[in-house]
């Protein structure tokens, strides 16, 4: 039990750690850049038979309040039915170019053909199943870059009833709340590829998927890892700038979307797998070790620290649902991170044992 007991120490230290000095986001500030020359975009869209959620966005993808930008949709190997709802779909659209992919299949291949078929300086990608909130996306994204920089956006869900559609969007606060916050203290490890700005110039120069056509996933994670060695990676939390996607309505559904999602971590680098490793761990460490520790000891102590670890975690959950929205999970904190806790143990074993291998 004393093992135990120190463990759990141990892990209620390092998450504690985290929100002291990493997640204190009211200790940094994101940088807007004031500016009224704004640089072209050209929005990336790679699909995969999901002609018509994107015929269905699509429509909010061109009202975009910005000067000068283009859709490109980049059709990756659909089937007939498929490219024939999104041929007609985007019929007449002189905003839309829709390329059908001659490379060889995967999501990687699409998006390099879309890159580099793009006629503006800066690639701001987004998936077939996505919106914006309104038509200042691509704007508020292009204010905190002055050219050079990448930018990190967030891509809440939408809002549904029920319990598991609750714990989605906290999970997704959660890591909102980690890849932001590693980006703003200087040390970026992953994006989301809803919403991402990045120059052109530097895919580019870089072919971030050349040696990568195996790998499925990581088109953005493993793209930030490497981007970030070049240049500065900025973050965007204006709530204009948020893109949105539905929900999966099943827990089946949901888990393996995650397991797509997490499966590009067997590719991370170490200092890079470290950061959200590092949390997850000690998050389930402390809420596995903590019912028979209780029951066994005791301890006061135990049980004040407990306390006071909760409080922390919780006021910095309501904080980052000030700047990211889905404020409605704050009441629930304490127990969707008990479940959010079984959820990373039970994802990261299955993960860790079975290799995702297509992207969608």
């Amino acid at each position: 039990m004393e093992i135990l007991e120190t463990v759990w120490w141990i892990s209620l230290m390092v998450i504690s750690a985290y929100h002291f000095i990493v997640f204190r986001i009211q200790r940094t500030k994101t940088i807007q850049v004031d500016s009224t020359d704004f640089p072209g975009v050209s929005i990336v869209v790679a699909v995969k038979n999901g002609s018509k959620t994107l015929v269905e966005n699509v429509g909010q993808l061109c009202d975009q309040h910005y000067p000068t930008f283009e859709i490109i949709i980049v059709d990756d190997h659909s089937d007939a039915a498929e490219r024939s709802i999104l041929e007609k779909g985007v019929e007449g659209n002189n905003l839309i170019r829709l390329i059908h992919s001659d490379r060889a299949p995967g999501k990687k291949q699409a998006l390099s053909l879309g890159i580099q078929e793009a006629k503006h300086d800066f690639i701001l990608c987004t998936d077939a199943d996505c919106y914006p909130k309104g038509p200042n996306w691509i704007r508020q994204m292009a204010t905190h870059t002055n050219g050079k920089e990448m930018v990190l956006g967030y891509s809440p869900y939408e809002k549904k009833a029920g319990f598991l559609n609750r714990l989605i969007r906290f999970e997704t606060i959660m890591t909102g709340m980690q890849y932001l916050s590693w980006a703003m203290v200087g040390r970026p490890y992953m994006g989301v590829g809803r919403n991402m700005l990045y120059p052109r110039s530097l895919f580019l120069h870089e072919s971030p998927y050349d040696g990568q056509q195996h790998i499925p996933y990581g088109d953005d994670d493993l793209w930030v890892q490497q981007a970030a060695n070049n240049i500065e990676v900025k973050v965007c939390f204006d709530k204009e700038a948020h893109v949105f996607s539905s929900p999966a309505t099943s827990l089946s559904e949901w888990l393996k979307q995650k397991h797509r999602h997490l499966s590009a971590g067997h590719h991370y680098a170490f200092k890079s797998w470290w950061q959200p490793a590092g949390f997850a761990t000690a998050l389930i460490l402390h809420w596995i070790i903590l019912l028979p520790l209780v029951l066994q000891t005791h301890s006061f102590w135990v049980s004040i620290f407990f306390a006071l670890g909760l409080l922390l975690r919780w006021r910095t959950h309501i904080l980052w649902t000030n700047k990211l929205g889905d404020k409605d999970t704050n009441v629930w904190f304490p127990l969707l991170e008990i479940v959010y806790a079984i959820y990373l143990a039970g994802i990261s074993l299955y993960t860790s044992i079975f290799k995702k291998k297509a992207w969608n």
